[in-house]
């Protein structure tokens, strides 16, 4: 007997499909995370929890409940139980106004992965797997007059040192890494976000990463613990 494994895809704008420059979304077969549940073959339901302007643990001065601390507990409670967490952030940790170093932004990333690594889930529910993802490096847009140039001054610079310290975190709490800006690059439209092809390249080269990590198809668990009391 087999089931399907249960991933959760906790991120921003760039995991909810945000089209550079429009208050749109990718489609279906464009998103990283359906396309990455697609590409497991029915082995696995992705869950997409991606919120536009989402930080690691900050929070936004103009839009409230961006903290990405604060709502994984919930999220992770909803859709228990899960195998697998995927947690691609840190794009907007490194705008202008928050002025944090790269390596703050990791141990923002340790924290939020540690979080899931002890989940507030009932007795007898798995732990699940955490994957760390390095989110596509940031650039100047084409446009000089585009609003990105002046709220992510400095964040190319920043972004580029993002995959070193979130590998070494990685290996130093247990979970696993993967670097997404080996495979997808930001358009220059906004220097933000992801066209098509480079969005879908992120779930097709997530899909081989994520089936050795759980060893799809996953058998089927045991009985539920039972629970007594009042």
């Amino acid at each position: 007997m087999t089931r399907q494994a249960r991933i959760l895809a906790f991120g921003d704008s760039l995991t909810w499909g945000r089209i550079a420059n429009r208050p749109e979304r990718h489609g279906d077969d464009v998103r990283w995370p359906r396309v990455l549940e697609k590409a497991l073959g029915g082995y696995a339901t992705v869950i997409e929890e991606g919120l536009n302007g989402r930080r690691i643990a900050l929070e936004d001065p103009l839009r409230p409940y961006r903290s990405g601390i604060s709502l994984l507990p919930l999220f992770i409670e909803c859709h228990a139980p899960l195998d697998l967490v995927i947690l691609m952030l840190g794009t907007n940790d490194c705008q202008r106004q928050h002025s944090l170093a790269p390596y703050d932004v990791a141990r923002s990333m340790r924290m939020l992965a540690q979080v899931a690594q002890r989940p507030p889930v009932e007795p007898g529910m798995p732990v699940p797997e955490v994957l760390i993802v390095s989110p596509p490096v940031v650039r100047m847009p084409d446009d000089p007059e585009h609003e990105a140039n002046f709220f992510m001054e400095g964040a190319p610079e920043k972004m580029a040192l993002l995959a070193k310290y979130y590998r070494r975190i990685a290996d130093e709490i247990g979970a696993h890494f993967f670097d997404a800006a080996v495979v997808a690059s930001v358009t220059g439209e906004d220097g933000i976000h992801l066209d098509a092809d480079n969005t879908r390249a992120i779930g097709q080269a997530l899909a081989p990463v994520v089936d050795g990590l759980l060893g799809l198809p996953l058998p089927a668990r045991g009985p539920a613990l039972r629970i007594t009391g009042p």
